[in-house]
């Protein structure tokens, strides 16, 4: 169990206390380190969710507060969001046999998160058809919550079966793990691409399946 938050700016810069108080809320779900990435620039830290650093955000923004599942809980490296190419991945869920797919696409891993190797694969991935048959194929009948930051700004945001939020306001689109005033849950089994061209969406075809999970990670909503 993880904690995602996530802002995409359409008109102008996020309410400062909304975006605070979205953080605050992903962190009750991941105590062990948090980070946050906006306008090409990471930030991480161990320990429990620190907003400070959101105050000079005014760019599209994703967080993280993780529990950790895979890797050790000190360990700063698999902290997130992760970053692969020009893009940034806040992720709430497991990748089953992650190393498997490293090799089989002939990749390096640098951390020990399995969540690394969606973002290196996502990075290579343009389409949002192409984004769902990526997560339906790493993640078939699994719980997840994803935000991915792209280079332009754009904010593109999965759910399967975990929990996450939107509230699209004018100045931009909110998301976070927990409801907040105003929020409702983003369909399910889906993912949502929000760009400066609008809101798309495309179903994941796989659904979640707690017996699929059986004798892999532990998984909680």
């Amino acid at each position: 169990m993880c904690g995602v938050y996530g802002y995409h700016r359409r008109s102008g810069p996020p309410q400062a206390d909304l975006l605070t108080h979205l953080a605050g809320l992903a962190g009750t779900r991941g105590p062990h380190a948090h980070g946050h990435a906006a306008a090409g620039v990471r930030h991480v830290a161990l320990g429990p969710v620190n907003p400070a650093g959101l105050s000079t955000v005014v760019d599209s923004v994703i967080g993280h507060a993780r529990m950790t599942t895979a890797g050790h809980y000190q360990d700063l490296s698999c902290a997130q969001p992760l970053q692969a190419g020009g893009l940034f991945i806040a992720h709430n869920g497991t990748v089953p046999a992650h190393r498997f797919h490293a090799t089989t696409h002939g990749l390096t891993l640098q951390t020990d998160s399995d969540s690394e190797i969606l973002g290196q694969l996502l990075a290579r991935t343009v389409t949002l058809a192409g984004v769902a048959s990526l997560l339906d194929l790493l993640t078939p009948g699994l719980p997840l919550a994803l935000l991915v930051l792209d280079a332009d700004g754009s904010v593109t945001a999965a759910r399967r079966a975990h929990p996450l939020h939107v509230l699209r306001a004018p100045e931009g689109t909110y998301l976070c793990s927990l409801p907040f005033p105003g929020s409702e849950p983003l369909p399910d089994q889906t993912v949502t691409r929000f760009s400066a061209t609008g809101e798309t969406s495309h179903p994941l075809s796989t659904t979640a399946s707690l017996r699929a999970a059986q004798g892999g990670p532990a998984w909680t909503p």
